[in-house]
């Protein structure tokens, strides 16, 4: 199973070029390994870039909510900041028509609370995703409420998957 991961690295124009990780995503392990005498973390990063010299924002429009288990900005300096996509996800419920892009893109610290975060989740969308099933709630009232607990849990940048800001 892969764990994709996009890496956008910054260029000294303040540009992104945008790198993919099969591995990458597994645990948010770059964050720890990516640094000055190992950019691309012992081959976990795929040394070509896919896109070069793309504003942030733009980055963020490449990500696939549903596929990608980690971004990783990185910047001239090496340091690393770390983003975790949150795929609403609850398009079975729905139907396939449902659009894979509800979600969001959410700055944490680091791998430890990525997984605080990611195990808070999947938790409540799991009890949202009972209430659709139980015919309580509807998928536009669960995704209403999944935007502002996420509002709520997370102190820090928050993205839509379109690269704008905030919720």
């Amino acid at each position: 199973m892969a764990h994709r991961a996009l890496v956008a690295y910054e260029r000294p124009d303040g540009r992104y070029d945008v790198h993919t990780s099969r591995l990458g995503g597994l645990d948010c392990r770059l964050a720890r390994t990516i640094s000055p005498t190992d950019p691309y973390a012992g081959g976990d990063v795929d040394p070509e870039p896919n896109v070069v010299a793309r504003p942030f924002e733009h980055v963020l429009t490449m990500v696939d909510l549903a596929r990608h288990e980690a971004i990783y900005r990185v910047g001239t300096d090496y340091r690393v900041r770390t983003y975790l996509p949150l795929w609403f996800g609850l398009d079975h419920y729905v139907g396939p028509d449902a659009p894979a892009d509800r979600g969001l893109i959410v700055a944490v610290d680091g791998p430890d609370e990525a997984a605080r975060l990611r195990t808070w989740f999947q938790t409540a969308k799991g009890v949202l995703a009972d209430g659709i099933s139980d015919g309580a709630l509807g998928v536009a009232d669960a995704d209403r409420i999944l935007t502002e607990a996420v509002r709520t849990r997370v102190d820090g940048e928050i993205h839509r998957p379109d690269g704008t800001d905030g919720y």
